[in-house]
């Protein structure tokens, strides 16, 4: 009886499996051991670092700061998953510590919690590590220790010092306290053992399904295969005759069967090997020409998606062939100012590609440079004019949207006019400009529209009015017309989604004759703004503070998160912005529906704080000056930017989802 590959291969694989998969389980227990007992080592003497900052910044001399420096340790015991974090002056006489604040994490043992507060004095608790750091005579400690609350790691550092709020420096404590963060082993071993049987489980799952999709490719993909390719080879070589040298057979199993069928095929086949390999190597490189040139077409481009609080951006683009003409473009500049662009070559294919990415790049640099769409147009055109052979032009559609003023600057080579979808559909009128690239010289004019929230613009290329249906008629302006009429006041995402679809419906199956491409722009509702100027002087903090915890629509986590960042970024500017004379800063709330915009003015020298700012890993808590202070600051925040114009610093800082519904 013969046996199939099949079944051969299957039982050479599972032995290997099972070797590997003991291997594998027994390496990731000891990675996972001792990766557990290293992070969570490193996670306490992180979170013991965190809290001799906070003791420092919140120092617990009355019940207010000790309230809040418990409440920073219990979210540093959440951020650092530590079960304690405490603050206690030792005395070394009597043994005693005396504590000061403390947080509790979720893993602390409850009669802690009810015998551990501030004010509390516990006697005959001190160790030789606390005992040494008190002395100065050790900076840290790492230790394993048994007490009444069980089997625990615990982390010491001392707090020998505390920034005055009231004389901005840093001021000597007439002793030296003690900070620790401890965890309990069983939570370690807890979480160890849970993430083992994790990867042992996923380890054993996997190993499984390797084995059954090994099964099924050697089944489907071969054997079967095999198994046809034998019975079609044997048919079609019944009467051929040999005539070279065979190959080699052993054995009587598929592959077997199909080496003796290629044996009496081989000879008719051999003289079709030479002109077919060199047709499908040229064809091959043609298709991974193309593959390669749509590629970078498309990371060219844009995301189809946009947002931030004063636009939302939808855009597609379908080429006719593997790599097209048309393009879009957007970007938001330093100054809040939101380009966008879309071209159409007059060309398909490669060299269509070709001249699109030289256009794209062009239209980019010009827009970092600041240029207004006239300007834009101008350079651009002239760039492509001096270095264009084959005679190409490309007609292009430019604008900048100004978000304080809301009002939209374009120029028109030779383009699409747009549409604008307000209260009613309006056309943006024609500048009178030529496609570019044709001729040098040329002068751009430029038009504008005033705009206001709710607001749509719809750019298209010639694929969309000119789609033909297997009649050879176009779909049109017209057409196009209204259905951007039935969708005034609808989500871009909703308007470009329907209208190809409406073209998919005209076409009727037709091939796509031109590259389409549509882009969307929706004007965002106008924030809220409030604005308040005031002396460079820390006593004014109490000013800023007041319009932020006044301000409605704010919940009470934003207006704590807004108040942090003023705080940070406020006394820095009344530190470092006017070293030689008496300032002024400008503070400006913008609330958006689903965000908050804090914006610092003034006119100091220089200085961007955005820069060089520390990632809490690489924080040296030993020689870094600075630096916590921003990296809180900028944690908080989900974007910020920094821009100097006009002699003025202004650092913007948004915070998302923490308006009130």
């Amino acid at each position: 009886m013969k046996k199939s590959i099949f079944f051969k291969i299957t039982l050479m694989i599972l032995p290997i499996l099972i070797l590997l998969e003991g291997v594998t389980l027994f390496v990731t227990y000891r990675i996972t051991y001792e990766s557990t007992i290293h992070s969570n080592t490193k996670y306490i003497q992180n979170a013991t670092k965190m809290a001799v900052e906070i003791a420092q910044f919140v120092f617990p001399d009355s019940d207010e700061d000790a309230e809040a420096c418990s409440s920073s340790f219990e979210s540093l015991c959440e951020s650092y998953n530590v079960d304690y974090v405490f603050l206690v002056e030792a005395d070394v006489h009597a043994m005693s510590e005396k504590y000061l604040a403390i947080g509790f994490g979720k893993g602390a043992n409850k009669d802690a919690i009810e015998t551990r507060y501030p004010g509390v004095t516990v006697y005959n608790m001190l160790d030789s590590d606390e005992i040494a750091i008190v002395r100065g005579e050790k900076e840290s400690a790492v230790r394993s220790e048994s007490n009444q609350f069980g089997d625990t790691i615990i982390c010491y550092m001392p707090v020998s010092d505390y920034y005055s709020a009231d004389d901005l420096k840093t001021v000597k404590l007439d002793k030296t306290y003690i900070v620790a963060a401890e965890m309990n082993i069983s939570s370690i071993v807890n979480q160890f053992e849970s993430r083992f049987t994790n990867l042992a489980i996923q380890s054993g799952i996997g190993t499984l399904l390797v084995l059954i999709t090994i099964a099924l490719i050697l089944n489907f993909k071969i054997a079967r295969p095999l198994r046809r390719i034998s019975k079609k080879m044997n048919e079609f070589s019944a009467e051929k005759i040999n005539s070279f040298e065979d190959l080699p057979v052993k054995g009587n199993d598929e592959l077997a069967n199909m080496s003796r069928s290629f044996n009496t095929m081989a000879h008719d086949i051999d003289s079709y090997i030479h002109d077919i390999g060199k047709l499908n190597k040229e064809k091959h490189i043609r298709d991974t020409e193309l593959d390669i040139a749509r590629n970078i077409q498309a990371g060219l481009l844009q995301p189809s998606f946009y947002k931030n609080q004063n636009v939302t951006i939808n855009a597609i683009m379908r080429a006719a062939k593997n790599v097209g003409g048309d393009l879009y473009d957007y970007r938001v500049q330093s100054d809040g100012k939101v380009y966008f662009v879309i071209a159409d070559v007059a060309g398909k294919g490669i060299s269509g590609a070709l001249f699109m990415s030289r256009a794209i790049t062009l239209l980019e640099q010009y827009a970092l440079l600041g240029y207004s769409p006239a300007q834009m147009m101008t350079a651009y055109n002239d760039t492509l004019a001096e270095h264009n052979p084959n005679g190409l032009f490309i007609t292009t559609f430019a604008a900048v949207y100004d978000p304080e003023t809301g009002e939209l600057k374009y120029t028109n080579a030779g383009h699409n006019h747009p549409y604008v979808l307000s209260d009613t559909l309006i056309e943006l009128s024609d500048t009178n400009g030529m496609a570019a690239g044709i001729f040098n010289g040329f002068v751009y004019s430029e038009e504008s529209i005033v705009l206001k929230a709710g607001d749509v613009i719809f750019m298209y290329t010639d694929g969309v009015n000119e789609c033909e249906n297997k009649n050879d008629e176009f779909f049109g302006t017209e057409e196009l017309e209204e259905e951007l009429k039935r969708h005034i006041g609808t989500d871009c995402d909703t308007i470009v989604e329907d209208v190809l679809k409406r073209l998919e419906e005209f076409a009727d199956g037709a091939t796509q004759s031109d590259d389409t491409t549509i882009m969307t722009v929706k004007i965002a509702e106008k924030p809220i703004r409030q604005e308040l100027t005031v002396p460079a002087k820390a006593e004014y903090l109490n000013e800023i503070n007041e319009m932020i915890m006044n301000k409605d629509g704010l919940s009470e986590d934003m207006k704590f998160n807004l108040s942090l960042i003023a705080e940070e970024i406020f006394v820095n500017i009344c530190s470092y912005a006017y070293p030689d004379k008496e300032g002024f800063a400008t503070i400006t709330l913008d609330v958006y529906p689903d965000a908050v915009t804090i914006i610092f003015t003034d006119n100091g020298q220089p200085f961007d704080p955005t820069e060089q700012v520390l990632e809490i890993a690489e924080y040296d808590h030993e020689h870094s000056i600075g630096g916590l202070g921003r990296f809180m600051t900028f944690s908080i925040a989900d974007v910020y930017a920094y821009l100097y114009r006009d002699g003025k610093n202004i650092l913007r800082i948004t915070k998302y989802n923490s308006v009130e519904e």
